[in-house]
């Protein structure tokens, strides 16, 4: 996290005092300010910064609005809300709409502090992956653009060699034998960079591509889940179902058949001594995930198991339990996690 830059806005000086205090430790780049303007040319002019953290009562806005101007100027930089007084409708309202990646709470706790920066430096680390593929994507579309041209190409030459019918068979066998061996050895060495960058953790094998393996069932999992990428909750049973969709749609992980768990394959990876924190990050709530699924994700997850039209099941991972509920069901608690066989 070294040379990563974290900018603190507070109007209270106390708090940025002693955030420079005891956050210097931690060996990134901490910038202060007291003023929003101030904070405004900072992010003009000092950037790229990794994460802002700024108080809700600022000198002339709230710390919300500051947000919302913040992610359309610098939409990469994670955002973390300081308040002393929240309810549950602020929190939903602001994550939402996607304006804040975390909340802290005043009188700070600055080990929290410490351990939520580190968390929005790996958020700021994870988006910028996603931009850098997205790039190499696009590098990709314009080579087979490139490539279908050579193949246009290549097509008006073969009508002209119709009337030497041996040579265009022999050149049409050897166009197909070397398309299929190089398809063959792309799919051969990413599946062996895949394997081999594994970790193992027990009876599961953890991929780097956002997958992980129950070895005692070989079903394929998501090690993120809907709360994860999508930043929210779903709105029932129905969306679960249209993001199973989504999903196989984009081929996450190269895949396109993702579905639902049974309650069943829930109960099956649920581990009763599990650790991990959800998304409110609450250490007394620990859920009962496998150590290969990444923390900060849901409680509950639904199933693919209908009760009647109205109704469906899902899984809560602390106590490990089913449960049934209608499908309009919108709890925060509730996520989607996909499975393949």
């Amino acid at each position: 996290m070294a040379n990563k830059k974290v900018l603190m806005v507070d109007s209270d000086k106390k708090v940025l005092t002693t955030a420079k205090k005891l956050l210097a430790q931690e060996g990134y780049d901490l910038i202060l300010s007291s003023d929003v303007e101030e904070a405004f040319d900072i992010l003009s002019e000092k950037g790229p910064i990794a994460v802002v953290v700024c108080d809700n009562k600022l000198s002339s806005m709230r710390g919300t609005e500051f947000l919302t101007k913040l992610k359309s100027m610098v939409p990469d930089t994670v955002r973390i809300l300081m308040t002393g007084h929240y309810d549950a409708q602020l929190i939903e309202d602001v994550v939402n709409t996607g304006e804040v990646f975390r909340f802290l709470k005043k009188p700070l706790d600055y080990k929290i502090v410490m351990k939520t920066i580190r968390a929005g430096i790996e958020e700021n680390e994870r988006i910028l992956q996603l931009h850098a593929r997205k790039i190499e994507h696009e590098t990709l579309a314009s080579e087979k653009t490139e490539l279908e041209s050579e193949t246009a190409k290549l097509d008006t030459t073969i009508q002209g060699l119709k009337q030497n019918k041996k040579t265009l068979v022999v050149a049409m066998i050897a166009l197909v034998l070397g398309f299929g061996m190089f398809e063959g050895y792309s799919s051969w060495a990413k599946n062996q960079k895949i394997e081999d960058t594994s970790i193992k953790l027990g009876s599961w094998i953890k991929y780097t591509n956002g997958t992980a393996k129950d070895t005692r069932t070989d079903l394929i999992w998501m090690i993120r889940d809907f709360r994860i990428i999508e930043r929210r909750q779903p709105n029932g049973w129905e969306e679960a179902n249209a993001w199973v969709e989504k999903i196989n749609m984009e081929k996450y992980a190269g895949y396109s058949d993702w579905r639902l768990p049974t309650i069943e394959e829930f109960e099956a990876i649920y581990q009763e001594d599990g650790k991990q924190l959800a998304y409110d990050q609450k250490e007394n709530l620990a859920i009962g995930s496998p150590e290969a699924f990444e923390s900060g994700g849901g409680y509950g997850f639904w199933s693919n198991e209908q009760m009647g039209m109205k109704s469906a099941r899902y899984f809560f991972f602390v106590g490990g339990y089913g449960k049934t509920d209608l499908k309009s069901y919108d709890n925060p608690t509730l996520s989607v996690r996909l499975v393949r066989n």
